[in-house]
């Protein structure tokens, strides 16, 4: 195709030069005539040339761009010289660039659903397995009244936690995306953490582990009191969950010129230092994690804060773990 186009030029302007021959000789003599046929001859081979050349770049292109398209890499082609040539080239490569990091992207993100799908198949797994077992030995003819209680009692527990569940990860779903909107107030940071702790009382009981809130009553934070509530909430649950019998679990506030921060620390011995680089990773549960946990309370405190434009982080101190989350101003 290319060379039909080439020999169609060059044909054109050959003409061109034998009518302009023709006009020279009739007006001026012969060698007026040999003299535009070798001129015209001369633009003819340099236009069908640079036509060739012009080709050549625009059929390695078009390699380039069915090389990327078959899963090749995105290779530099950008070109520093003008013309209409080089600035294609600049924009294919960032064309390319961008339409690879997006598949890059999606490529991650499937991977990602599918993990995420497996994850919840395999957290929803064990209490349905366990309401099957309660629901067997409650219809078995042999099992005595009490026993049926105990497995009424049982199988509400597992649903209990599969609710809990469902809506953590609804929550966190809604968080990732971008889906929550923040309504940011400003109030007694005591009563935040009162709000936080309110449903943790019977766990630090059966744990035997006190809870000491360091914060003065007059002290005002900048936050979503409902939200922040949550990521307390999970962060203390944490530290109850990881601190022996006579232990203590503190909560301590402190406000800044740039941020509000609440502490949050355990005597449980501290973090391993293996462990502290996934603490909050989905669904990534540690050593020493209790039973049942579903790794999914710290990466949902995590999130509530990046989405108040806040940070939490996680260390060690001389007697156990400490949770710093911060909202800054």
């Amino acid at each position: 195709m290319h060379s039909r186009e080439v020999w169609g030029l060059a044909a054109g302007m050959l003409c061109l030069t034998a009518a302009a021959g023709l006009a020279g000789l009739w007006l001026w003599g012969a060698g007026a005539a040999a003299l535009l046929w070798l001129l015209g001859a001369l633009l003819t081979a340099l236009a069908a040339a640079f036509t060739l050349w012009r080709y050549r770049q625009i059929r390695a292109l078009s390699r380039y761009l069915a090389g990327v398209y078959a899963g090749g890499e995105a290779a530099d082609i950008r070109d520093q010289s003008p013309g209409e040539l080089g600035a294609l080239k600049d924009d294919l490569y960032k064309i390319t660039t961008v339409l690879r990091r997006q598949a890059a992207d999606l490529e991650r993100q499937k991977t990602f659903l599918s993990e995420t799908l497996e994850n919840i198949a395999h957290q929803l797994k064990t209490p349905l397995a366990a309401i099957q077992l309660q629901t067997e030995l409650w219809e078995s003819p042999g099992t005595a009244q009490a026993e049926r209680a105990r497995c009424a009692a049982e199988a509400a527990r597992q649903v209990e936690r599969m609710d809990w569940l469902v809506k953590s990860l609804l929550k966190l779903s809604r968080l990732e995306a971008d889906a929550v909107p923040f309504e940011a107030k400003e109030l007694p940071a005591a009563e935040v953490i009162r709000l936080a702790a309110r449903g943790l009382l019977p766990l630090l009981g059966r744990r035997q582990a006190a809870l000491s809130v360091c914060c003065p009553e007059q002290a005002l934070c900048r936050c979503d009191p409902a939200w922040t509530a949550e990521a307390l909430t999970n962060l203390i649950k944490n530290c109850a969950e990881h601190t022996p019998p006579g232990g203590r679990v503190t909560v301590t506030f402190r406000a800044t010129v740039l941020f509000d921060e609440f502490r949050v620390e355990d005597t449980g011995g501290g973090i391993p230092a293996a462990a502290l680089p996934h603490i909050f990773e989905r669904f990534w549960r540690g050593p020493g994690s209790p039973p049942g946990s579903a790794g999914i309370g710290l990466p949902l405190a995590r999130a509530i804060a990046q989405g108040q434009n806040g940070a939490l982080t996680a260390a060690n101190t001389a007697q156990g773990a400490c949770f710093t989350l911060r909202l800054f101003r």
